[in-house]
């Protein structure tokens, strides 16, 4: 009954028998069933959370994906990894560049961090910018929905995604020397990845050393690369210019090609007191830029191969933390970490030239402490970031700027029996120097509670309301010129005021031993929501439609569902269904809908599973996108089905694992809707990825 009412809110077809084929077939992602509430899963710990909640008892939704989870969801760039989590969703940019969207809310109003420190990047600031962490170092990756992540400043209204890797060790391992290793192959996406991580340990030092590699060329998709819409339109004015019919990339998406490279090393040691350590990591990538991609001249041009525009990416990222178990007076542990930040990406032409490079330089420093007394735990943070971002050349649309953060929170909750109060505030000041438009300074203010009750074992039910300020960014405040990945001409506007949001979300979890679910849902009210409206206008020069960066107020609605249930055991196979369906809508007060919204998505699945093998199939339905913002167009809905399987020779252990991953087996045309270049380039078609996998 679930499936049949949530599938009939789509205005995307779907008849019952198809409903019920795809019951037949279907099966959730393989990291759904470890989103969904699991009692094997009550002691993991979400760390983003102030306190370091246990996953079931945060009062917010949030998503836990452990190594072998990151394996089976592993795509092209973080947004695309995280995307099949509920609530989810990816910028797609194509293969190399992709970051999450989480409930409606992107760019700046998402806090990506690397152990729980910024990435300073440049990520937020261009669709076309991949984000600094890949899923092929990722330990963990800790997704946490909605405004519970106070400490991360006001920045952090829609979320926060903490991609762990695991190099520098809090406590000894369980073994001196252990280790894990990938190698993975995929057709349709002409793509080949490695990656090997070792840790050597002794009584209170470790070293851990790791790596990985990819490459892959341009990918195959079902039909032609533009949409409909835009070859009709592209026709159009060909004909009415008396010029021949232009030749459309076909197959194959021309200039899509990604490259990454990365190595990182940690050194810690621990003890009774506490742990201490050093991290260093180098990341360079190199992919395509297929927005810009046209097929050769020539009538002879089946399957286009254009050598275009690309982006090459380099970071250098230094950390380091302490922290110290042995409390004195009040206070039970000390936490001290910071991260140093060297990032440039360099556009570069056509003709081998670099023509815009993007630089970001910075820290970002963290001191908490945390106390227990009585029924009370706290935690009190002093938080900093410094960075110099500047973007060079003749698409340079922004000029250099200065940011400084300082931040001071406290969150403390209260346990009474069966009840769960959580509070907490951040003040904040952030400061801009743009070199052409001076200073500009914000002092900002958040402020959340939340109560959860737990009337028996397996049972929350939560509610947290949050009031939080977030400063407008250097793009919105400062941008003047083409911004050629968005095909748009951006104006900043200097006299913008801080955004507020007032947040209420409530949760309802059960954790039990053969069925679980978990019912979230929330409503933002933006004031002076702060974006880049269209304002139907050509800049003279570029011919590219000019975007200016304005206020409105706006509401933000909807929520996740996420339920399993064990079906029982046929012979020696343990079978389990589950189901997971998010949806957003976000209107304007002064009427019309806020641009790039994710259409809703509902997942439907079920695995069989034993000592040795397991395996699953996915039904995928995204709606149609017809709530539309101003000059915005359409999306298609679209259906995916994709299978997995699993093989361990070794009953019951993952010294050796195979898995066998189909994506998109209908070979179905999917373009992304919250994607600036949908009717450029589609998803990927029908793809097989062999990984084989090992720990040791």
């Amino acid at each position: 009954m679930l499936s049949y009412s949530i599938l009939g809110m789509s205005g995307h077809r779907t008849s019952p028998a198809a409903l019920a084929a795809a019951f037949v077939l279907a099966a959730g992602s393989p990291a759904i069933a470890q989103n969904l509430p699991d009692p094997a899963q009550d002691e993991i710990v979400v760390t983003v959370t102030a306190l370091g909640d246990r996953s079931v008892d945060a009062l917010q939704g949030n998503v836990t994906l452990d190594r072998g989870d990151v394996i089976e969801s592993l795509g092209d760039g973080l947004g695309e990894t995280l995307e099949d989590q509920p609530g989810v969703a990816s910028t797609f940019f194509g293969r190399g560049a992709s970051r999450p969207i989480i409930r409606g809310l992107g760019e700046d109003r998402i806090r990506v961090l690397s152990n729980g420190l910024a990435q300073i990047d440049a990520s937020s600031v261009s669709p076309d910018n991949a984000v600094g962490s890949e899923g092929l170092d990722a330990e963990t990756i800790e997704v946490l929905r909605g405004a519970a992540a106070l400490p991360y400043g006001g920045n952090a209204v829609g979320g926060v995604v903490n991609v762990l890797d695991g190099r520098i060790l809090e406590r000894a391992p369980d073994q001196a020397f252990s280790g894990q290793a990938l190698a993975s192959a995929a057709t349709g996406l002409d793509e080949a990845q490695a990656a090997l991580a070792m840790t050597f340990a002794g009584h209170r030092f470790a070293l851990r050393v790791d790596g990985f590699t990819r490459d892959a060329g341009d990918y195959e998709i079902p039909g032609f690369a533009e949409s409909v819409s835009l070859r009709a339109e592209e026709t159009a004015e060909a004909t009415a210019a008396g010029e021949p019919a232009p030749d459309f990339a076909e197959g194959t998406v021309p200039n899509s090609f990604a490259e990454a490279d990365g190595a990182g090393v940690g050194l810690s040691t621990y003890g009774g007191w506490g742990y201490a350590g050093f991290s260093a990591r180098r990341l360079e990538s190199t992919y395509g830029i297929p927005e810009a991609a046209k097929p050769e001249e020539g009538p002879s041009n089946d399957v286009a191969v254009f050598a275009g525009p690309r982006i090459e990416l380099e970071q250098t990222r230094l950390e380091s933390r302490i922290g110290l178990n042995r409390g004195f007076g009040i206070v039970d542990r000390v936490q001290l970490e910071a991260a140093y930040v060297d990032y440039q990406h360099t556009e570069v032409e056509e003709t081998g030239e670099a023509g815009t490079v993007f630089t970001k330089e910075g820290f970002d420093a963290r001191a908490e402490v945390y106390h227990s007394i009585g029924v009370s735990t706290c935690v009190i943070g002093l938080t900093g970031t410094s960075v110099e971002f500047a973007a060079e050349g003749d698409e340079a649309f922004v000029t250099p700027t200065d940011i400084q953060d300082v931040g001071l929170f406290l969150v403390e909750r209260f346990e009474f029996g069966a009840w769960t109060i959580d509070g907490g505030a951040r003040a904040e000041r952030r400061s801009y120097g743009n070199e052409a438009l001076g200073d500009k300074d914000y002092d900002l203010f958040a402020a959340s509670l939340g109560a959860g009750y737990r009337p028996f074992e397996g049972l929350l039910v939560g509610l947290t309301v949050a009031r939080s300020e977030r400063a407008p960014t250097e793009i919105e405040l400062f941008a003047n010129g083409a911004h050629l990945a968005t095909n748009t001409f951006e104006v900043g506007n200097p006299n913008l005021e801080k955004e507020v949001s007032t947040s209420i979300e409530g949760t309802v979890r059960w954790t039990g031993a053969r069925f679980g679910f978990e019912v979230n849902a929330f409503r933002i009210g933006f004031e002076d929501y702060t974006t880049f409206f269209a304002t139907g206008l050509d800049d003279a020069e570029s011919g590219l439609p000019i975007f200016q960066a304005a206020q409105d107020d706006a509401i933000f609605a909807g929520g996740e569902i996420t339920a399993r249930g064990d079906l029982g055991q046929v012979g020696p196979v343990f079978l389990r269904a589950d189901v997971s369906f998010d949806v957003v809508r976000a209107e304007l007060d002064t009427g019309g809908n806020v641009p790039r919204i994710p259409p809703r998505s509902f997942t439907l699945g079920l695995e069989g599973e034993t000592d040795r093998f397991s395996a699953r199939a996915e039904w995928v339905n995204v709606a149609q996108a017809d709530d539309l913002a101003g000059f915005e167009t359409p999306t298609e809905g679209y259906d995916l089905i994709n299978a997995r399987f699993s093989l361990r020779p070794v009953a019951g252990q993952d010294r050796l694992v195979v898995r066998l991953d189909g994506r998109n087996l209908t070979n179905e045309e999917a373009r992304v809707h919250p994607s600036f270049v949908k009717d450029l380039l589609p998803r990927p078609g029908r793809s097989v990825r062999l990984v084989l996998s090992s720990t040791f």
